[in-house]
């Protein structure tokens, strides 16, 4: 009995660890959702601007405006960076997303802990009301026959 009992408390303190860590799993995945949210908009923004370098350089292109060399070198170097800024942002969402996932693995991890510690609790709990009721019985039974009752009054 005093080992259910113990085993019950562990349980119990082991439960509330877990919830704990499942908390601080799902404030991390929280955490993770706004910074792939971030990252997506800052990716759209990027790739908007770099849609909009492009149709400029495209419109001047068809107007035959013509460059003289800075100015073309300048125009690759923005279209160059703009690329390269492009790139950066698809990477930086590649990472936020992995990173999510990672959360959201630890997150279902954590959730699975819990309800296996939960429902050890209770199988623990179960089986130590069925000894209490079952020694109260025994406790009843030796009353009644101390009392002078016959056996299955």
């Amino acid at each position: 009995m005093q080992d259910e009992q113990r085993k019950l408390r562990q349980l119990a303190a082991a439960t509330r660890l877990r919830a704990l860590q499942r908390e601080k799993a799902a404030s991390s995945h929280a955490a993770c959702l706004r910074s792939v949210r971030t990252a997506e908009r800052r990716l759209e923004e990027e790739q908007q601007r770099y849609r909009q370098l492009q149709a400029t350089f495209e419109q001047q292109s068809r107007a035959g405006v013509a460059l003289d060399p800075a100015q073309y070198e300048q125009r690759l170097l923005a279209q160059s960076q703009s690329f390269i800024e492009l790139t950066s942002r698809v990477q930086a969402l590649r990472e936020a997303q992995e990173q999510e996932s990672a959360c959201r693995t630890l997150l279902g991890r954590r959730t699975l802990e819990v309800q296996v510690t939960q429902k050890a609790f209770d199988t623990v709990l179960h089986d130590l009301q069925c000894y209490l009721r079952n020694q109260e019985s025994i406790d009843i039974f030796d009353a009644q026959q101390a009392l002078g009752a016959s056996h299955g009054a």
